[in-house]
């Protein structure tokens, strides 16, 4: 995954993206922003923490969670038992198909803390229909034809959605995002092309020609991290998949994907994973 702008991909007779997390162990994705409309549905357990723009939410069982496009957002869950979510994007192609103005209004539906009766009951049909796109997709293997009910699901959840949790955008604020989402994108694009060379804020700000001063302020404003959390971020991420797959030296895998020495690796890894790497890895293959 690519932990900047990110390209949602529809499954290829569906026209939704369907993720169904069934892990107990820890883990954490860090900020980024895509186009498609996201939605998070806790069936049990829950996700310790769900960043959007600036505000927190910690999502349990029945919570969902509308993520509109291009607002930036991460998610960090710790280790726990019986944990079961869906995760559903909606492509922005699909939507404005469905729906021609759909690039000027946005969907405020989060469930958690809830009091309204009345959007309490639409809540309720939404988890009905949420409900049955896992259940219809979890027997799509042995039913040829489930395809067709979760297409029809998909276009019933967008009538709900437009429906019942719709509101308009406004236009000036709609100008903002597209300019600081470019500039975003331009510079998050760069850190991953290189996060396992060193980086730092200066050489950042000369890369884009602006003060070091405004890149840490933007970049704070807009995602709500420091530029060093961010490119540690994504060097955590690009290091766990050599961290399980292979048997190199910690100190190996810390050098080959950024990280100045073994210690920096132990101290980012274990404020997200609550664990060294090696002790998680010896859990994992224990």
């Amino acid at each position: 995954m690519d932990y900047s702008y990110e390209l949602i991909e529809p499954h290829e007779d569906l026209p939704v993206k369907i993720i169904i997390h069934t892990s107990d162990n820890s883990a954490f994705i860090p900020r980024h922003w895509h186009e498609s409309v996201e939605i998070s549905y806790v069936l049990s357990g829950k996700i310790d923490q769900i960043y959007i723009d600036g505000k927190e939410y910690e999502s349990r069982e029945g919570d969902i969670v509308l993520i509109n496009s291009n607002s930036i957002h991460s998610f960090s869950v710790g280790r726990g038992e019986n944990r079961k979510s869906l995760t559903l994007f909606i492509p922005a192609d699909f939507l404005k198909a469905v729906y021609p103005e759909s690039d000027k209004i946005e969907f405020h539906c989060i469930s958690n803390g809830e009091q309204e009766i009345e959007i309490k009951k639409q809540f309720d049909e939404l988890r009905n229909i949420l409900n049955s796109i896992v259940n219809t997709y979890l027997d799509i293997e042995k039913d040829p034809l489930a395809y067709i009910k979760v297409t029809s699901l998909s276009y019933e959840l967008i009538y709900h959605l437009l429906k019942n949790f719709k509101s308009d955008k406004k236009s000036s604020s709609v100008f903002k995002a597209r300019n600081y989402i470019e500039r975003l994108t331009l510079i998050t694009d760069f850190i991953k092309d290189h996060y396992n060379q060193e980086l730092s804020l200066d050489l950042l700000s000369n890369e884009f020609n602006l003060s070091s001063e405004y890149l840490s302020r933007f970049f704070m404003k807009h995602t709500g991290m420091t530029v060093l959390n961010y490119i540690n971020a994504i060097r955590l991420e690009k290091s766990f998949p050599e961290l399980m797959n292979t048997d190199h030296p910690i100190i190996q895998i810390a050098l080959n994907h950024g990280f100045p020495n073994e210690k920096s690796f132990n101290r980012v890894f274990k404020a997200v994973y609550e664990i060294t790497p090696h002790q998680y890895r010896k859990e994992q293959k224990n």
